[in-house]
This record gives structure tokens, sequence and C-alpha cells, in this order.
């Protein structure tokens, strides 16, 4: 953490409740904003400011809060390009036939150049916070502190989790759960970047008896679950089956629920559970994108609104870019609701309010928000206004106008870690050359799986 002065910067707000200062200064001390206000700093204000600040001159690029990623599969970063050889005919296929063999593929050098390409990607984006749901079942032990320390060396806010799963039998989701645990009470006493959730994925790949040792291990600690939730039909129809109830009632008998948890995807969900999630107050975290690429449908967000679910965004690893991805969550629920001036108010809710919500609750800071108090998590965009950027209209501004190619600067925790739209600290060229080594060995391990 350090303190900063940006001066000559249009702020902007883009929340429903939000502002824009055509020309002004943020100070943050010790990683958190202390002041925001127009026109010149205060001299006097100046002389409370310690020797070694960092000082920016933003000569009029657009100040925004850094942009959150509410649900992210970094290991998702080995798949690109990728050749899996069969052709899926559903969802579970896709599954079978890419996610799971990909990774069983991974060792601890890929979960970390993971990590690092996922993270840097997502910074020059202009996201500075990530919840990350990680699976890499032969190297489950260690791997989110792994994870952790790549993130870290960017200086990547981050929230993550270990997916507990059966498909690989009953001793791996025991060290998973383990897993999330360790790494929970790791990070538990710090202060920095990182904080811990406890992932699972779909009901239909966790049984009964690993649900029991779920509550074995976690004990009385307060932790907030990371959830697959009806992201495919094979899903409710597995708990219905199987269990008698639908997957949400089942994960709120299993007490899983509740506002520090995530229910991402939540395709199949019908209005009962939706009803369930409103009473938990369990935030919805939907992914486009994804959703349509894999073919499962599109989330009923009008449903979930009016049931007073609150919905975030994120991208499921699809990619690394919030900008694209709540455009196309506005989109994709015009298209479904054949409303074409729908969802423009919900939209800017989940990607500046709710967002910031479920992410200040993960770690317990503010998070995603311009006042004082909030961690001093901001970009710099190079954005040109061709009309005029008020309260009002700002959202369209971000919408229409602003996107990942304009980021300039990004700073988390008070420090630069992205200017002139290259990352600080790392030499891209040769993680470059070492990732093409890892991604090698990777895709020939995924080619001998079946």
């Amino acid at each position: 953490m350090s303190d900063l002065l940006i001066q000559n910067a249009r702020i902007v707000y883009p929340a429903s409740d939000g502002f824009v200062i055509d020309r002004g200064w943020l100070l943050a001390r010790d990683g958190f904003i202390e002041a925001i206000a127009s026109g010149d700093v205060p001299s006097e204000r100046l002389l409370t400011v310690p020797k070694g600040y960092t000082s920016i001159d933003a000569r009029g690029m657009t100040l925004l809060p850094g942009l959150l990623n509410a649900h992210m599969h970094l290991y998702s970063l080995y798949a690109r390009g990728i050749s899996v050889g069969r052709e899926s005919r559903d969802f579970l296929e896709v599954l079978r036939d890419l996610w799971w063999r990909l990774d069983r593929s991974l060792l601890k050098d890929a979960c970390w150049m993971s990590a690092m390409f996922s993270g840097m990607d997502s910074l020059r984006c202009g996201t500075t916070s990530i919840v990350d749901h990680h699976a890499s079942p032969n190297f489950v032990t260690g791997s989110l502190s792994t994870l952790s320390d790549a993130l870290v060396a960017l200086g990547v806010r981050h929230v993550l989790s270990y997916e507990v799963t059966d498909r690989n039998g009953m001793q791996q989701a025991r060290d998973g759960i383990e897993e999330n645990v360790r790494f929970i009470s790791e990070v538990g006493q710090q202060k920095g970047l990182a904080s811990g959730m406890v992932g699972l994925h779909a009901s239909f790949t966790v049984s009964d008896v690993t649900l029991q040792a779920l509550h074995e291990l976690v004990g009385s600690r307060d932790v907030g679950y990371h959830l697959h939730v009806a992201e495919g039909a094979v899903d409710e129809q597995d708990s219905i089956g199987r269990h008698g109830k639908r997957v949400v009632q089942r994960l709120a008998d299993a007490g899983l629920l509740g506002e520090r948890s995530l229910a991402v995807h939540c395709i199949g969900v019908d209005a009962s559970e939706l009803g369930i999630l409103s009473r938990t107050r369990t935030p919805v975290v939907i992914n486009t994108m994804s959703n349509m690429n894999n073919g499962v449908g599109l989330p009923a967000m009008r449903d979930m609104v009016t049931s007073n679910v609150k919905v975030g965004i994120g991208t499921d690893g699809y990619s690394a870019n919030m900008f694209e991805e709540f455009r196309n969550t506005l989109v994709s629920m015009r298209h479904r609701y054949a409303e074409p001036s729908g969802f423009w108010s919900e939209i800017q809710r989940s990607q500046f309010e709710h967002n910031a919500d479920i992410v200040s609750h993960l770690t317990g800071r503010t998070v995603g928000r311009l006042e004082k108090g909030a961690v001093a998590d901001v970009i710099l965009l190079d954005y040109a206004s061709p009309t005029p950027l008020t309260a009002a209209s700002a959202f369209g501004h971000v919408f229409f106008g602003m996107s990942a190619d304009l980021v300039d600067t990004v700073i988390v925790d008070g420090r630069i870690v992205v200017r002139d739209h290259h990352v600080l600290g790392v030499d891209r060229t040769s993680l470059e050359k070492e990732s093409m080594k890892i991604a090698k060995a990777v895709w020939k391990t995924f080619d001998g799986l079946t």
C-alpha cells in the first residue's frame, strides 16, 4: 500500500447514485481513498501528505473505479487454442470433452502461469478484482496459494476458492475441502490483496457424503461458498432424481447459502428457487457470454430482479474483459426478453453496485466505489468525450464509448500496476516463452485423457 495523489482527472462514478467531476483530484493514504474533490488540491492538504508519495497528472483522462469480475476461472487460459478432438453435443459433453480433461492436465507451473497471464489480461482490461473458482485435481494442496502468489506479484485483488467435487474420487473431494480451509486460514489474518471462499462444483458432482465432510472440515468458520448452480439441465435433473429436491433447495438445506455466498449461473432455477435465494440474500452471478458459448441458454435476469435477488456479473473465464461482458449482458437480456429498451439500469447496478457489494462482503473492505475509506483501486482511461458527460449520462459513456483498449493506467491498493497500457514489474516476453513450454506439456497430457 502507498500514498498517491491523482490530479487533473475527470472523475466518473457511473453508478445509479454516481457523480461526475469535470476536473478534480483523488488522494489515497495507505491504499485507501482519503479524499476526492474538484479543482486543484488545496495547499494545506498537500502539507499532510507524507514525503515520497506518488503523484500522477492525469492530463484530463477519465478516472473510474476498477472493474470487478465476480466469477472467473483463471485456469481456462490453457484452453486458448486447444484442439478438443471431438464434437460436444451438449453441456455435459462440453465438461467431459474439454474442462474435465483440462483441469486434470494442470500442475503447479501451469496454475501459476495461468494466474499470471489471466491476471495481466484482467489488469490491462481495467479489472482490478477477481473472484476465482479453481480446479487442478493433480495439484490440489497449495494450488490456491500458487494462484495467489502470482496475483499478488501482479497487484490484482482476488478472492479464491477450490472446486470441491466427487468426480475424481472421495479422497480428492476431501483434499479440495482441506485446500479451501487451508487457504482461508492462511489469508484470514492478513490485510493484503487475497481473500478466500469455499468452492463447490455443480450439485450433480457433489454427494451428500461430501456435503457432510464439508461441514465437518469447515466447522464453525464464517465462510462464503462459491457455487455452480443449474448451469446445465443435468444439474436440476440429477438433484430432483437423486435427492428429491431442486438444486437451490438442496444447497439451502446444506446451509451453504447466504450473503457471503455466490450462486453462479442459475440458468435452470425456477420461481421457488429464486424465492430461496431472495430470502437467504444470496447473490447470483450471471455469465452470459459463456452461457451462450456453451449453448445452455440465458439466465432469467428479469425474474431474478423482480424476486429481489441481487445480480452480479462475471465472465466464467470466457474472457478477462468486463467492458465486453457487461455490454453483452445488456444486449443478450434485451434479446431474451424482446425488450429493446430494457435492462439499462439493471446492468448499471449489477456491474457498478452489486459487484461492488459482492466483493466488499467477500473481502471485508469497501471495493469498487469512489468514496472516502474505499480501497484505492482505480483506472484511468484516455477517453475523449464527444457529448456532455454528466452523472445522468455517465453510464451511457462507459457503455458505448469506453473500452479496455482505452485503459492507460491501473492502480490497485494505491499502487500503479499498469502504466501506458503495460503491466509493470513483469517480463512478458520471458513469461510468454515459458508459458509456451508449459502449454505444450498441458496439451500433451490433455490429448492422452479420455
